[in-house]
């Protein structure tokens, strides 16, 4: 039972803090950015299986912001600049992408 109370508290402190530094830096693209790069670099790093999915289920998915994204292409496509939104949605999500290839080649030369 002790475990699975330390399991839990773990959790929480790892998504608090995640909450806290969304609030702190308040900007969807960099914490996108920022997520992407954790992500990459944890799936190649010898990180414990376990560690892994404490920090990329808990703490990834406490940090960004679905949400937030989503608001922001509703706001280009409220004003109509459809080729905008376009091109704004694969910018960011290449860019991402990238950012998340980067994380990945750094863990995989620590």
């Amino acid at each position: 039972m002790k475990l699975h109370i330390r399991k839990y508290i773990l959790i929480l402190f790892i998504s608090y803090l995640a909450t806290f530094l969304r609030f702190y830096i308040d900007n969807n693209f960099l914490i996108s950015l920022i997520a992407s790069f954790i992500y990459g670099f944890l799936i190649q790093s010898k990180i414990a299986d376990k560690n892994k999915e404490i920090i990329l289920v808990y703490f990834c998915s406490s940090f960004t912001s679905y949400s937030g994204f989503i608001y922001f292409l509703y706001q280009i496509i409220s004003q109509g600049y459809y080729l905008k939104l376009f091109f704004y949605l694969n910018f960011i999500v290449i860019l991402n992408l990238i950012i998340m290839y980067l994380g990945f080649l750094l863990s995989r030369k620590i």
